[in-house]
């Protein structure tokens, strides 16, 4: 719902804007990120709902750019969203080589704390109290894997049960 909402506002402003998938359908991340590859897409955007079981603060926003991250547990989440990437060892090892000086960590960076700034203002419109939970950079997969500046935000929480009925 999420997705076709943006896209919806994306087409109406005059962008292109395919959706990795249409659906509630499996796709390995290897497959989302070649289908903006094969498009030669100018931006990727990959929204999640976060779920916390570990008794940090269940609530708020976060939004995710691509580099490495000293978080143990951003660590955990990215190696757990990795886990069935459809990608090997050496796959990740190349791929990871390919954009230790790239410019799109840059632009994405950028990117991921636009979209960071325009989501709270936009949630706290209904909800005065959803967290900021920042701006961070991890090493998701589908993040690498792609060619373009990208980003993935949690743009809420399943385990708070306000932010749950928000949605």
């Amino acid at each position: 719902d999420l997705a076709r909402r943006l896209q919806r506002r994306l087409i109406a402003d005059g962008f292109e804007a395919p959706l990795t998938r249409d659906g509630d359908t499996r796709l390995l991340l290897r497959e989302r990120a070649r289908f903006a590859n094969e498009r030669q897409a100018d931006l990727f955007v990959s929204i999640h709902l976060n779920w916390f079981q570990d008794g940090r603060a269940n609530r708020g926003i976060e939004t995710y750019f691509l580099w490495p991250s000293d978080d143990p547990f951003v660590t955990a989440l990215a190696s757990a969203e990795n886990r069935e990437s459809g990608y090997s060892i050496a796959d990740v090892r190349r791929l990871l080589d390919s954009i230790c000086a790239d410019l799109r960590q840059e632009q994405s960076k950028a990117l991921a704390s636009a979209v960071q700034r325009r989501l709270l203002r936009s949630v706290r419109e209904l909800s005065t109290e959803v967290r900021d939970r920042g701006v961070k950079s991890a090493p998701f997969l589908v993040l690498v894997a792609t060619e373009m500046p990208a980003i993935l935000a949690e743009v809420a929480s399943l385990s708070n049960a306000e932010e749950a009925t928000l949605l």
